[in-house]
């Protein structure tokens, strides 16, 4: 039965032939490392993955097949780190193009993970668990309000389950949590805490300051990266020069202009050719890279432009055309009921993700030569990053470029800094925009920690409350 359901696992998938057979040995080592049962991988095959993704396209197929490979990476830590390869841990949310330029330095030598973020996103988006049911005991109370991601990195790295890397680079530009959760481990796990690198800024910009402008403040942060790259480099050995980081930045810009594309090709059409949670499927790279490289993503996001545009040629839609349409400003695919609920309710969720656009980026670092000062326009362009004004600004920006009947915020309960402002600052963006927003309490890290029936019921009221406005 094992090999049988893994084996249907991953055909379902798009493995096939030789591939398939030399693959399999790869995903049960990673089954395994998720502690997933053959009973829960016979629920993501026949029940989980088909009522939530479309997989009647490739490219749905291809990119949950990225995250399978990625995952087998991640089962592999031990076994590379008794090769003698280096092992760099990166927490969400980092700067891909920093991240991916260790790897082109270290021609195989390195290897880095986000293994709190992908066995997340494996339990919940693709099995429909979640990081409550990881066996053990919790390292972290989560009564406590702490968020999911946190909780699970404590949890796998405090009990041995996540083999020590060489280094952990730990950007604390969104989340000041993650910081104080490395900490925790280095302490009671008596880990070298010199290995723990931390890139972070202070959340201390005047109200309204457009921090992407403000050169003083990019340069401080350039600082803090190439400091941090330095530390990293110190751990690991491996020397990254300033090409390897702009090359970093051109692949990452590559895949944010994949990502651009299909965007506009999905929101501007109607009827909308597919849903909210395979935009968030494929953006799921925005500030994470994927070990295994990203030429499956690349060909993922390839074959969905070219599956969208032949949607849009024959009228094929989820929905019927003049559907209401609901910027999502979180990213769903780990809570796929949510735009599951919305469309059976008749409302579109048609962004994955509320994040600035690559044409935008791109225009905003031409000038700069120093791809670390460019690095760190970039983080300084995500909305929630900035002070509030600043992501009300951006998120207006965007608002105005598409064209939606309303947004959706919330699920950020867990976090002290994007949680606590988001309230205030959708009332801002709702007066500049005109559009009506709603507000979904939850946490999209875990989804056993709210009652999904009572969030349905308040989701079908959105959804009246849109189809109304609309008539």
């Amino acid at each position: 039965m094992e090999n049988d359901i893994n084996r249907r696992f991953l055909q379902m998938l798009g493995w096939e032939g030789e591939e398939l057979e030399s693959f399999i040995p790869d995903w049960e080592l990673a089954a395994k490392f998720l502690s997933l049962t053959d009973k829960d991988i016979q629920n993501a095959v026949e029940n989980w993955i088909p009522k939530y993704w479309d997989i009647s396209l490739l490219s749905v197929r291809k990119m949950i097949a990225a995250c399978v490979r990625e995952t087998a990476e991640l089962a592999k830590m031990n076994r590379y780190k008794a090769e003698g390869k280096k092992i760099l841990y990166v927490n969400n949310t980092s700067l891909f193009a920093c991240v991916y330029a260790n790897k082109l330095a270290g021609h195989g030598e390195l290897h880095f993970a986000y293994p709190d973020f992908i066995m997340t996103t494996m339990w919940q988006a693709f099995c429909g668990k979640s990081e409550g049911q990881f066996p053990g005991k919790p390292a972290l109370n989560p009564a406590c309000g702490h968020c999911a991601l946190n909780c699970t990195r404590a949890t796998t790295n405090m009990d041995g389950h996540v083999p020590e890397p060489t280094a952990t680079w730990n950007w604390g530009l969104h989340c000041n949590e993650a910081p104080k959760t490395e900490e925790l481990i280095d302490c009671l796990c008596q880990r070298d805490e010199q290995a723990d690198v931390l890139t972070a800024i202070p959340h201390d910009a005047p109200l309204g300051e457009i921090e992407a402008e403000n050169d003083e403040r990019v340069a401080f942060l350039a600082a803090q990266i190439r400091e941090g790259q330095q530390r990293v480099s110190e751990l690991t050995g491996i020397t990254v020069t300033d090409q390897d980081l702009r090359d970093g930045i051109e692949a990452y810009m590559a895949y944010m202009r994949r990502v651009e594309k299909l965007t506009d090709l999905v929101v501007n059409a109607d009827p909308q050719p597919i849903s909210g949670i395979e935009l968030a499927l494929f953006s799921l790279n925005m500030q994470v890279c994927f070990d295994s490289g990203m030429d499956y993503v690349n060909d993922a996001l390839d074959t969905a432009i070219a599956e969208v545009e032949d949607r849009i040629r024959r009228g094929v839609g989820n929905l019927p055309k003049g559907a209401p349409r609901l910027a999502c400003h979180f990213a769903p695919l780990n809570v796929p009921w949510v735009d599951r609920a919305f469309r059976d309710n008749g409302v579109n969720l048609s962004l994955g993700r509320v994040f600035p656009l690559a044409s935008w980026m791109e225009e905003a670092i031409k000038h700069d030569d120093d791809p670390y000062i460019a690095a760190a326009r970039m983080c300084l362009m995500w909305p929630d990053a900035v002070n509030m004004k600043n992501e009300a600004e951006i998120v207006v920006k965007l608002f105005e470029h598409y064209s939606f009947d309303g947004a959706l915020f919330g699920f950020y309960d867990f976090d002290r800094w994007i949680g606590a402002l988001q309230k205030t600052m959708i009332r801002i963006v709702e007066e500049r925009t005109g559009i009506p927003h709603y507000y979904l309490e939850g946490e999209f890290w875990d989804g056993c920690r709210y009652n999904i029936d009572n969030r349905i019921s308040i989701i079908r009221s959105i959804c009246s409350c849109l189809k109304i406005s609309n008539l």
